[in-house]
Formats: C-alpha cells, structure tokens, sequence
C-alpha cells in the first residue's frame, strides 16, 4: 500500500471505528491441520446469523474490523473475526498459503454445522482486501455457507481453475484501486454471469483500496441489505 492509500485508510478508520460501542470479544481456539487458529467472537448472545469475518494484510489489529464486527453485533449477528493468519507460517499471500487459510475458513464452518447452538443458523463470510480474497477462494469450492461479502479483493489463481461453485456473492470495489485493480472485480463479475451466480456488484467511482466517508458506510449498507436478503 503506498502512503497516499494508506493515510487515506487510516483517516476511514478513525472515522468509523469510534461510531460503535466497545465490547469484550470472546477468544476462541480451534486446530487446522497441525495448527492453532483463533478467533473473536462478537455478539455471542445474539440469536441470528453467523458472519465469519476475515481481515486484510495488516492483521487483525486495525481498528476498522473490530468496529464493524461490534456494529455487526447490534444487528443481532453473531460474528467470528478469523485470525486465518494464525493457519499458515507466514503472512505472504502464496498459493500455498491460499490453500491453508482456506482450509482455516472451511473447518470454522464445519465447527458451525456442528455446534448445537449455532446448527440452524446460516452463516456468511465477509472479507476485506486480502481476507475479501479467502472468502473468494473459499466460496469457490462450494463451502457451505448461504452467502459472501467481498471489500476490494480478488479471486486467486489456483482457486480460479478449480472453480466448484459461489454462494450468492457481493462484490464492492474502488475504480482507483491501485492495490487491487478493479479488473479483478470485473473479472469475478463476468465469472458469475457466465456461470449463471447469483452476484451483485457496486463499483465506487471516486475510491481506492478502502473506503472513505460517504462510500464506507454506503459499503455497510450494502452489505446489511445482502445479508438480510440472503442470510434472514
């Protein structure tokens, strides 16, 4: 990310992150292959649908996913913020590791279908930038969730070429994106047609690799009406 993107995306999440209230996340643990993953579970009480969120390259750290998954919350979601980082040994996006995080996403959804008290929920992934990309890949191998969200990612490769499906798909992307050029979008959007997808798109004129103000929260709202469409 260059300095311009990045000061822009720092100037969003200062914006939106001090909208939402503070809630303690729980920090649940769960094996992948031979590894440890975690996740935060926002909204544990909630009663509605299940979103497995997953953040871009710069880690779960930045304020804007823990902001959007405690709004989230108050839609009576309950949200699973995925550290898929924690599945792989490095944080470099490689087919190689494509593969493991998608696993990460794949086995956090058979836990879903298995826990008795989230059994009957249907469930979502919701990505941003890099996480946006293991949504894709993960939908692309017909996982069984009822519906994904993508914030200005792409659909890797290898996952590209061994295409098994997509649940109902949300595609939300920058015209200036200099990170990931909106090609990508496009891309994914001709996929869906040719393959007849349920897929639905918005491609913000005037923005780049994350959302500033108006477009951020014309993004949330997007994203809560494709979820109540698919997911309530």
């Amino acid at each position: 990310m260059n300095f311009r993107s990045g000061l822009l995306l720092l100037i969003a999440i200062s914006c939106v992150s001090v909208r939402f209230f503070a809630e303690s996340p729980q920090l649940v643990h769960f094996s992948s292959g031979e590894r440890q993953v975690s996740y935060e579970t926002f909204g544990a009480e909630s009663n509605g649908p299940i979103i497995i969120m997953m953040h871009g390259a710069g880690g779960p750290s930045v304020p804007l996913y823990r902001g959007l998954a405690q709004y989230l919350a108050t839609k009576n979601y309950t949200v699973l913020f995925l550290h898929y980082f924690d599945a792989a040994d490095t944080f470099r996006a490689s087919d190689k590791n494509y593969v493991a995080w998608e696993r990460a996403v794949s086995e956090l959804v058979d836990q879903c279908r298995k826990n008795p008290k989230w059994a009957d929920r249907k469930i979502a992934l919701l990505g941003f930038s890099l996480g946006a990309s293991i949504a894709l890949a993960s939908g692309s191998q017909a996982i069984p969730v009822d519906a994904v969200v993508e914030w200005y990612g792409s659909l890797p490769d290898e996952f590209f070429y061994q295409l098994k499906g997509m649940p109902p798909l949300l595609i939300l992307h920058g015209q200036h994106d200099d990170i990931i050029p909106v090609t990508n979008a496009q891309q994914i959007m001709q996929l869906c047609s040719m393959k007849s997808f349920t897929c639905e798109s918005h491609i913000y004129p005037d923005q780049g690799h994350g959302f500033l103000p108006p477009a951020y929260d014309d993004a949330v709202k997007r994203t809560l009406d494709f979820f109540s469409s698919h997911l309530k």
